[in-house]
């Protein structure tokens, strides 16, 4: 999802806003000089990690712009070191994916379920890691940039890189289900406790 997506459903920018720490007024979708102060806050923390990590491929920066601002830090500090991990490998890596409404996380779900296509995931919106501003996917594409690698070892050699960045989780050292692309900010102990907190 866009940065610009997100706004538009304004309930839950306001929702982003709050987890953030930065809104305390109502969630109502209507805004306001309290949201114009959090959003104000929320672009000053994002510029702050910009100075700090740098900026990256267009498509990285599209998904990494979704995140919270603490987690827009993490991942670029991941991605810094996972860019030149992936240079050293002779690939490039990519964040293909970043923060989803419900509703766009229930479109997914759908998909291999009630709509064709193939199943992308297990979790109906409000179930997902990814509805909370914390998690990115990221990928593995050809040296040249040109064709994506769905698998391989330079998933882990990267996804690895995660326990080096404090406060990151990698899928790929889940116990039950390994998701090697998937890393995140871990802020909570459950999807039901973030949930709760949204």
């Amino acid at each position: 999802m866009m940065a610009g997506t997100m706004r538009a459903d304004g309930r839950f920018w306001q929702r982003m806003l709050r987890l953030a720490g930065y809104y305390q007024g109502k969630i109502d979708g209507i805004c306001g000089p309290l949201q114009r102060a959090a959003e104000a806050a929320w672009a000053e923390a994002v510029e702050r990690g910009l100075r700090e990590y740098g900026e990256f491929d267009a498509r990285t920066e599209a998904n990494i712009a979704t995140l919270l601002p603490e987690a827009q830090r993490a991942a670029r500090a991941w991605m810094r070191e996972a860019v030149a991990k992936a240079e050293r490998l002779g690939v490039q890596v990519r964040i293909i994916g970043g923060t989803r409404t419900y509703a766009e996380q229930d479109e997914l779900y759908a998909q291999g379920r009630t709509v064709a296509g193939k199943r992308v995931t297990n979790a109906r919106g409000g179930y997902s890691w990814h509805n909370f501003g914390l998690a990115w996917d990221f990928g593995v594409f050809s040296g040249d940039g040109k064709r994506y690698i769905t698998d391989g070892e330079q998933y882990a050699a990267l996804g690895a890189l995660a326990r080096a960045v404090p406060g990151l989780e990698w899928g790929g050292d889940w116990k039950g289900f390994r998701d090697m692309p998937h890393v995140q900010l871990k802020r909570f102990a459950s999807v039901a406790e973030a949930r709760e907190v949204f």
